[in-house]
C-alpha cells in the first residue's frame, strides 16, 4: 500500500519549523513575562480545566499546568507536539496531548473545559469565513456553560492598513529570524527567513504559509452567531485597550452563557 501523502500546507509549515520554533520565540523568557497574567486569569475565573487549541510547542499549556490547571493541548502538527511532550517531561507536568484539526475537536475530545484558549494567531490559518464559523462552533461545544474563551490573533486591521512587509527581526545566538509578509488579494503570505551562521558559512532558508486575515468585526459577529456572549476585545494579553490602527494584537475574551441563560434564549427563539 502506498503511504498517504500529506497535502496539508499548515501542518507541513509547522512540522518543518518545529525544531527552531522555541529559539525563534525566546521560549524560556516568556514564562517570566506571561505567568502573572495567566495566574490572574486562573484565580479570577476559578479555572480548573483548559483546552489549548493550537498549542505549538506547548508554551501556554505548560504555563497553565504549572499553575495547577488540568490541560488538554491539541495541534495539527505532530512535530510540534513532539516538542511539546518533550517540554512537559522536562518540566514534570502532566498534559494530555492530542493531534487533531480544529474541525474535529469536540468529536475527538467529547468533553468540555472551564477555559478554551487559542493563541498565537492560529485562527488566521483558516481558509474561509465558513471555516472560522465551524471552528468557533467547535470551541463553543468544548466550553462548559459559564466557561471562558480566550483568543489572540494579530491585529490585521493595522497590518493591512500599514502594509509593512517586515514584521520582526530576531537575533538568537548564531541565528537570525526575519518574519515578513507578502500581500496577495484578501490573503497574506507569512514568510520566515532563517539565516544561520556557523564556522564562517551562512545558510538561508525561507518557509511560507498562506493566511486569511481575521478582522475584529468578523470575529465578534461570528462569536455571537455561534452562541458566545459578553465579548470583550483588547490589544494585548495584558488586556490593554484595543486600538484598531495601533494595537499589535487582537485579543478576545468571551463567555459561553450558563445553562439557565441558554435555556431562556432557546425559549425566546421558540416563542418570540
Amino acid at each position: 500500500m502506498t503511504e498517504a501523502v500529506n497535502i496539508d500546507p499548515v501542518r507541513d509549515f509547522y512540522d518543518d519549523l518545529a525544531g527552531e520554533y522555541d529559539l525563534m520565540t525566546s521560549f524560556p523568557k516568556r514564562f517570566v513575562h506571561e505567568r502573572p497574567f495567566f495566574r490572574m486569569l486562573v484565580e479570577k475565573y476559578g479555572l480548573h480545566t483548559a483546552l489549548d487549541a493550537g498549542t505549538g510547542t506547548g508554551f501556554h499549556a505548560l504555563l497553565l499546568a504549572q499553575l495547577g490547571v488540568a490541560v488538554t493541548a491539541i495541534d495539527v502538527s505532530p512535530a510540534m507536539l513532539r516538542e511539546a511532550k518533550h517540554h512537559a517531561r522536562e518540566m514534570n507536568v502532566n498534559i494530555e496531548f492530542v493531534e487533531t484539526p480544529f474541525q474535529s475537536l469536540h468529536a475527538t475530545l467529547q468533553r468540555q473545559f472551564d477555559l478554551v484558549l487559542s493563541l498565537g494567531n492560529s485562527l488566521a490559518h483558516l481558509e474561509t469565513g465558513e471555516d472560522l464559523r465551524e471552528t468557533l462552533e467547535q470551541f463553543f461545544a468544548c466550553t462548559r456553560p459559564g466557561g471562558l474563551l480566550f483568543l489572540q490573533n494579530l491585529n490585521y486591521e493595522r497590518i493591512l492598513a500599514q502594509r509593512q512587509r517586515v514584521q520582526s527581526v530576531k537575533e538568537n545566538r548564531d541565528t537570525t529570524f526575519v518574519r515578513f509578509y507578502d500581500f496577495e488579494g484578501n490573503h497574506v503570505i507569512f514568510n520566515i527567513l532563517t539565516i544561520q551562521r556557523e564556522n564562517g558559512i551562512v545558510r538561508q532558508k525561507t518557509r511560507s504559509v498562506r493566511l486569511r486575515p481575521v478582522l475584529c468585526n468578523e470575529l465578534q459577529d461570528t462569536l455571537v452567531a455561534v452562541g458566545f456572549s459578553e465579548i470583550r476585545t483588547f490589544g494585548s494579553i495584558a488586556l490593554s485597550e484595543f486600538i484598531p490602527l495601533e494595537s499589535k494584537d487582537l485579543v478576545v475574551l468571551a463567555n459561553r452563557p450558563s445553562e439557565k441563560t441558554e435555556n431562556e434564549r432557546l425559549k425566546k427563539q421558540k416563542n418570540p
